[in-house]
């Protein structure tokens, strides 16, 4: 009797977006390290990034676009995927079918509802532990719909501005002493 391998789905190369965002926080935001390869950010939901950051950090539009979800009830979070549903978030529908999404906020901090139109850099919410999570980050994942998978298939996101520099040299100065 041969052994049966689980079923896998096979998902093509990461496309890019074909709109370009701000990032999802404000320009003077402390980003300690920005983490693209997490044990979350597999199958749909590959091109999702960590921006690790403190909590309370304003989160913002990164691109006009209306409100299409919000959840911020959650205020359990851990270390393990037994928390992946307890994350607090808020999508947004934004031009050409893409859509974005911020997760890990604080309970009861958005400052908007389902059917809201948003404009790019306008607050939205503050970070905050809810979900699965090792550590205080902003969660930030651009997505299509695809009825073929799960549903949805995330995109590599394309940015009007570069990337953060992160503070890695105060990491490294603090692992030394």
């Amino acid at each position: 009797m041969s052994e049966q391998k689980p079923e896998t789905l096979e998902f093509p190369p990461l496309e890019k977006s074909i709109n370009h965002y701000e990032m999802p926080f404000p320009r003077d935001t402390q980003v300690t390290n920005i983490e693209k390869d997490g044990p979350a950010h597999i199958g749909p939901f590959r091109g999702a990034i960590d921006y690790i950051m403190a909590l309370g950090t304003s989160v913002v539009a990164p691109l006009d676009g209306v409100i299409s979800d919000v959840y911020d009830r959650h205020e359990k979070y851990g270390p393990t995927d037994e928390f992946v549903n307890d994350a607090n978030y808020i999508t947004i529908a934004h031009a050409n079918g893409e859509f974005s999404q911020v997760v890990h906020l604080a309970k009861d901090s958005s400052k908007v509802k389902k059917g809201d139109k948003v404009k790019a850099g306008q607050k939205i919410a503050i970070t905050g532990n809810s979900g699965w999570m090792t550590e205080p980050h902003l969660h930030f994942f651009v997505f299509t719909l695809d009825n073929i998978r799960e549903g949805f298939i995330g995109l590599e996101p394309q940015f009007k501005q570069e990337t953060p520099r992160t503070n890695i040299l105060t990491k490294l100065h603090l692992k030394k002493l």
